[in-house]
């Protein structure tokens, strides 16, 4: 285990550049060969499974693994789940889910990993950020090779969604003393940590904040490339 992961150093910048060179390659190959799209899709999707994969692997390797973190309630846990399924089988309702909520989610992991990785250290580390930033490149996959329009009532159905769904979560956090969405604890060494002193209701406010704000920036970032297209 190591405890003195450096935010930003060279092992976690390369560690993002690997992943994004990997999306930009499957973009790339979308692009260029068209016809084969839905094979292309196939093998991102099998491609973002197995790094994400590499991290249980090593759990099981040094015995902390647990059959529940395949049935985590985590985010990023549940947007793997619905961006594998997307890319079998493109859907505008998924793919608005792995744009909104899915990629500000995964950037919060990737900018923020904390410095705390479990063994073998280093390389989970590193596959940890990069699972993150795949689900990013992912969801970016998508807006470029289809013709999803995330409209306005979207954005307002996931602040609904987003507020519910952070209030089923705390009781769920609270009830079972888990943490999931770090709502009862933030993360060590974490810019969450300086607001977690405020407690509760403003910790978990400062997190809907957030992530609404989140939410309404991939919203008008989502319909750039439609607006250039009109103009």
């Amino acid at each position: 285990m190591i405890d003195n992961f450096k935010s930003f150093g060279f092992y976690h910048i390369i560690s993002i550049l690997i992943a994004i060179f990997i999306g930009l390659v499957f973009i790339f190959l979308s692009k260029k060969y068209p016809d084969k799209k839905k094979y292309i899709n196939i093998a991102l999707a099998i491609s973002i499974i197995i790094i994400r994969s590499v991290r249980y692997m090593f759990d099981i390797n040094t015995g902390a693994f647990s059959i529940m973190d395949l049935f985590s309630i985590h985010v990023c846990h549940i947007n793997l789940i619905l961006l594998a399924i997307c890319l079998f089988k493109p859907n505008k309702n998924i793919f608005t889910f792995n744009f909104l909520v899915g990629i500000p989610t995964a950037l919060s992991v990737v900018l923020m990993p904390g410095s705390t990785h479990q063994d073998p250290g280093l390389l989970r580390a590193i596959f940890f950020i990069m699972s993150h930033t795949m689900l990013i490149m992912g969801a970016i996959y998508l807006l470029v090779n289809y013709n999803f329009k995330i409209l306005k009532k979207d954005l307002y159905k996931y602040y609904i969604i987003s507020f519910i769904g952070i209030i089923l979560v705390y009781i769920f956090d609270v009830v079972t003393k888990a943490n999931f969405m770090y709502l009862n604890k933030a993360p060590k060494n974490a810019l969450l940590e300086y607001f977690y002193k405020f407690n509760f209701p403003f910790y978990q406010l400062f997190i809907y904040l957030v992530l609404i704000g989140l939410i309404t920036l991939m919203y008008y970032i989502s319909n750039i490339p439609k607006k250039r297209a009109l103009s």
